[in-house]
């Protein structure tokens, strides 16, 4: 079975992909299509020429308004289309990871020191209304928000979706998040 992972960014995907990396089942890839180091899996190869040798290949990709995933859809089983509901904290964290260049390690947040320019947030709000149009609106793909994910405890009907009762066994890592807010308490001397 070929399942494939679509996000917008900041939306918990990786952690998502990782946890499914551990069932020894699962060929996992990260980012074949859009990540420069990996393009492509391996030489330039399209989706269907991907080769695997465990029972299940996981694809996850993050959503751009560049790249086009038709190839890698037509191939797949299974669709899941990864989304954010706050749109204040996800822009909040896009733009933290995209300056410190920390994509995947628990970063401070603190309100006061983040500047996030309009033309920025304008680009952002493009990139989830795309995203939207392109995978949610339609109806045709099993979508879930990083909300009911990582803290409505979710993860069963993704499970039931997938068809693989046997994920359940591995810990998932709810509640789990890279952003840490600081405190605006003061030492008292």
């Amino acid at each position: 079975m070929i399942i494939t992972i679509i996000a917008e960014p900041r939306t918990g995907s990786t952690s998502l992909a990782h946890w499914f990396f551990l069932n020894k089942n699962y060929t996992v890839l990260f980012e074949p299509i859009t990540n420069p180091n990996t393009m492509w899996y391996k030489y330039n190869t399209q989706p269907n020429e991907w080769l695997f040798n465990t029972k299940n290949l996981l694809v996850k990709e993050v959503f751009n308004n560049v790249t086009s995933f038709e190839n890698l859809i037509s191939i797949s089983d299974k669709i899941i289309c990864l989304y954010r509901e706050d749109e204040t904290s996800q822009i909040e964290s896009y733009y933290n990871a995209s300056k410190t260049k920390k994509w995947h390690t628990q970063w401070i947040f603190k309100k006061n020191k983040l500047f996030i320019s309009e033309n920025e947030i304008s680009y952002f709000k493009k990139l989830k209304s795309n995203f939207k149009e392109t995978y949610i609106d339609n109806g045709k793909y099993f979508t879930i928000s990083y909300e009911n994910l990582y803290y409505k405890n979710k993860i069963q009907d993704l499970i039931e979706y997938i068809g693989d009762d046997g994920m359940s066994v591995y810990k998932f890592p709810y509640g789990d998040k890279y952003r840490v807010d600081a405190t605006n308490t003061k030492n008292i001397i």
